[in-house]
């Protein structure tokens, strides 16, 4: 039987123990959570996603120092550990929570199986709309998951009345700024346009690989501030991408619908560096 058991501060327990206590409820709201990925027991790009939460914890004051290295090495560790005890030996979605209580940073990691193929494309595309309902303030913490929690369940819930897997949400200027738990791209020409850092929009923790990806695919990438709602109506095609599932195609947006030719690409090209980086742990 695959799964059924956590990791919390390095110690098993199976789903049903009790081990929570009330007044943890209250700190799981003082911490944040990711999810990424991992293949044949490996979390890909293990170093952009432990320096990714040393950054978020930092931005919130919390320090992982003797939890997390920038290397990826004590994190490699006890995912591989969560994956074996699970029988989970092919591809896996981890999830991790991080948040202090009596005096100490606690972590929980979880694991549970999910589709082969080192962030497979999936066919035939997402289709989004916007969310207006609320908007992202624009400060350096909204780069990380603990900036907008509210606002991103918000368009959750908005995405499953509406029948769609995601939502774009826009910064308080109204300009176009990340999706659900993750982010976007869209290309014109050969330009790949990425949010920059003053979007205020979340900062993938694979983002580089992306970027570099998009290179390697031979187009040139580009962040911009201001993304309006017109340059994603107007633009050639339309992708999505968050640490776990990699890039996803946008098949429409509202009423507009995109080719994905150029998006194929990338994806493509994210898929052999994340063989490489899994290949170069062997």
């Amino acid at each position: 039987m695959k799964g059924g058991y956590f990791l919390l501060n390095g110690q098993f327990y199976k789903e049903q123990d009790a081990v929570f206590r009330l007044a943890d409820l209250d700190c799981l709201f003082e911490g944040f959570s990711e999810t990424f990925r991992a293949e044949h027991n490996e979390i890909l790009f293990q170093k952009s996603i432990s320096n990714h939460l040393l950054a978020t914890a930092e931005s919130i004051g919390v320090d992982l120092t003797g939890l997390i290295d920038p290397d990826g090495r004590m994190l490699r560790k006890d995912v591989s550990r969560l994956l074996n005890k699970n029988k989970l030996y092919q591809a896996a979605r981890i999830g991790i929570q991080i948040y202090p209580s009596d005096s100490q940073v606690n972590i929980l990691l979880r694991a549970e199986e999910t589709e082969r193929g080192y962030y497979p494309i999936k066919e035939p595309g997402l289709l989004l709309s916007f969310y207006y309902d609320h908007l992202k303030g624009i400060q350096p913490s909204a780069a990380y998951s603990t900036s907008g929690f509210f606002i991103s369940q918000g368009a959750k819930r908005m995405a499953a009345a509406l029948n769609q897997s995601n939502m774009i949400l826009l910064n308080s200027e109204k300009n176009c700024c990340e999706c659900i738990d993750g982010s976007f791209a869209y290309l014109n020409n050969e330009e790949v346009i990425f949010p920059a850092l003053g979007s205020g929009g979340y900062r993938c923790a694979i983002l580089e690989e992306i970027i570099h990806s998009a290179l390697r695919a031979g187009f040139k990438p580009k962040e911009q501030e201001t993304i309006t709602t017109d340059d994603l109506l107007d633009a050639e095609e339309l992708f999505l991408f968050d640490t776990c599932n990699g890039i996803q195609k946008v098949l429409g947006l509202e009423e507009r619908r995109y080719y994905s030719t150029k998006t194929q690409l990338i994806a493509r090209e994210l898929s052999e560096l994340a063989k490489k980086d899994r290949e170069e742990k062997t």
